[in-house]
């Protein structure tokens, strides 16, 4: 039985207060094979999900759950201060490899060697590369394993914007 071992929530903070307005969700299910599950969050609010699941290697130096997760989505995508370019990048890949990003993410697997990882590759240096003008946050619940949060804190650190972790079981952060 899968259960809940993190949610990533992305979005951007208010232009008067505290919080944020998210924009997506993704959920971190362990239990078997670890695979994050995206859901754009619409007006309601109402959680619209993404097609397909992610299985992030969190074992691979350096692992991009959070990055490959903000990649994937145009919603987030858009979020940092190179948007367009990376879009750009996606569409590109779409052209010359018949996937773009959400589908190299959540469809397929995108190895090192194969067709399109150049492209995934070179995004995943731009985004973390340049400024994240959003939020990005990680609830930790009691069922993430210590790779999976190593992992998922490794990546936070490598962006260049607010984050933050919490734990679930614990009012830390």
């Amino acid at each position: 039985m899968s259960v809940l071992a993190a949610v990533l929530r992305v979005g951007e903070t208010p232009p008067i207060g505290a919080g944020m307005a998210p924009r997506v969700e993704a959920h971190l299910y362990d239990g078997g094979l670890p695979r994050l599950v995206a859901y754009r969050v619409r007006e309601g609010p109402e959680l619209e999900r993404h097609p397909g699941a992610y299985a992030p290697d969190f074992a691979a130096e350096p692992a991009y759950p959070v990055t490959d997760v903000l990649l994937a989505l145009p919603d987030t995508r858009g979020l940092s201060s190179i948007g367009q370019r990376l879009d750009t990048l996606s569409t590109k890949a779409e052209a010359n490899y018949g996937r773009d990003f959400g589908a190299m993410v959540f469809k397929t697997d995108v190895e090192w060697g194969s067709d399109g990882y150049g492209r995934l590759f070179e995004a995943r240096s731009q985004l973390e590369a340049h400024p994240f003008d959003g939020q990005v946050t990680v609830t930790l619940t009691p069922a993430v394993t210590d790779e999976q949060a190593a992992a998922l804190r490794a990546n936070l650190d490598r962006l260049a914007g607010l984050t933050r972790v919490y734990v679930s079981d614990s009012d830390t952060e």
